[in-house]
């Protein structure tokens, strides 16, 4: 899958109207939201309204009215199709951005638990483009001359680079604990890899889809629905797997959120499935996301003090030789939940010789938590004031239970800190 690659001329303050409706027309354009015409309503909706003033409008129930369609005389207060509707913008946006709209020069997030979409810098994709207006040479101008401006104006950068990096030394002082956190990988040269979670998804073979047609009759308009068959019917060979094309939501939402941290700290990272990856590609500083369907972080945490592990098919944490602790015993056939659990590694000593971080829940909800909870200052920064001292210079597990509300992970705890 190719990347679309589009330059910005300005990181000069906030994006523009017009940039920001220019980055919106890519993003409907896209593939990944082509043919879904609400998710396609819904984000214009939401960023016309915040680029007129009017994000204070952004409310659930003014949503179902314009953009769903819903009677303003209805009673709205069970009727979930906006959160719905806003987990499956926030989905598609995470997948454009990790494929097509990587190197698009800004982004446009909304945030979990708001309808009030943001819009920032694409630092990282716009880098390239800065090198490259530094080598540009006026007509006209000899070359010698050519040479020598160019050599001026990258010392002067050079040197004005220096004086703020000291200057801003003195005035802010050691590291928040936030930044104390990341800082082995935002010192990091080169790329970070954020390495994704795998899982394998089951797709009904065209025989499954031809008896349900010939039973059901065709879908109109032609989209994908469940198979609803007598289970007599089926066989195993009616469950395809499909292997490495599908991430979970939450797995591309942590993704997403981690990869724009890295961006905003002109970090530059790279998303990669972890099941295409060895271990050597781990060498250096990186990121884990997701637990079962991710071979590394199983494979990485095995032999810590917190491990994933599963008891009477029941995926669990367990604490040492003592057996699982926290199980996740609300999990459902379809995947749901009323809860779930997150376990946090920092290991600044990791058996790959790097900085490695683990952001994974028992289920996609804790997954998508653990990934806003390492990215944003506001929900790190207390439970990092609360470690042990020096809890920097080690190796570092979380334990955190968040309930589930409205299929989306809300306010999170910690259970358990073990360091080493």
């Amino acid at each position: 899958m190719g990347l679309t690659a589009v330059r910005s001329h300005s990181l000069t303050g906030e994006p523009g109207e017009q940039d920001v409706r220019s980055e919106l027309d890519r993003i409907i354009a896209s593939r990944v939201f082509r043919g879904t015409h609400r998710s396609q309503m819904f984000l214009q909706y939401v960023v016309t309204k915040t680029l007129e003033g009017d994000s204070k409008s952004l409310k659930e129930r003014t949503l179902a009215i314009h953009v769903f369609g819903r009677e303003g005389t209805e009673d709205l207060s069970e009727d979930s199709i906006v959160r719905v509707g806003a987990r499956e913008v926030r989905k598609r946006l995470a997948q454009y951005y990790i494929a097509e709209g990587a190197n698009d020069p800004l982004r446009i997030e909304l945030a979990a638990g708001s309808y009030i979409p943001t819009f920032q810098w694409n630092v990282a994709a716009t880098a390239t483009d800065g090198a490259e207006k530094l080598a540009t040479e006026p007509p006209g101008v000899k070359p010698g001359i050519r040479r020598d401006r160019r050599v001026l104006i990258l010392s002067a950068a050079v040197l004005l680079a220096c004086l703020t990096a000291v200057a801003w030394a003195l005035i802010s002082g050691p590291p928040s604990a936030f930044d104390a956190f990341w800082q082995p990988a935002f010192h990091q040269k080169g790329p970070l890899v954020i390495a994704i979670a795998h899982p394998i998804v089951y797709q009904p073979s065209l025989r499954a889809q031809r008896l349900d047609a010939d039973r059901n009759g065709d879908a109109s308009p032609p989209v994908q629905r469940p198979i609803n068959l007598p289970p007599d019917l089926l066989n195993g060979s009616d469950f395809v797997p499909a292997l490495n094309q599908y991430v979970g939501l939450g797995d591309a939402e942590a993704a997403l959120r981690i990869s724009s941290l890295f961006s905003q700290h002109h970090v530059s990272s790279r998303v990669r499935l972890a099941s295409r990856m060895d271990f050597n590609d781990l060498r250096g500083s990186g990121v884990l996301i997701g637990a079962y369907t991710n071979r590394w972080t199983m494979d990485l945490t095995k032999g810590m003090r917190y491990r994933f592990d599963y008891v009477r098919g029941k995926p669990c944490i367990a604490e040492g030789s003592t057996g699982c602790r926290w199980t996740l015993t609300t999990k459902a056939d379809d995947g749901r939940s009323a809860e779930d659990y997150i376990l946090l590694c920092r290991l600044p000593h990791s058996v790959t010789n790097g900085f490695t971080v683990v952001c994974a829940g028992l289920n996609v909800y804790g997954t998508e938590e653990a990934g806003r909870i390492v990215s944003d200052p506001d929900s790190l920064t207390p439970i990092l004031r609360a470690l042990p001292k020096y809890w920097t210079n080690h190796n570092l597990q979380i334990v955190l239970h968040v309930a589930v509300v409205g299929d989306a992970p809300a306010q999170s705890e910690v259970v358990s800190v073990y360091s080493w």
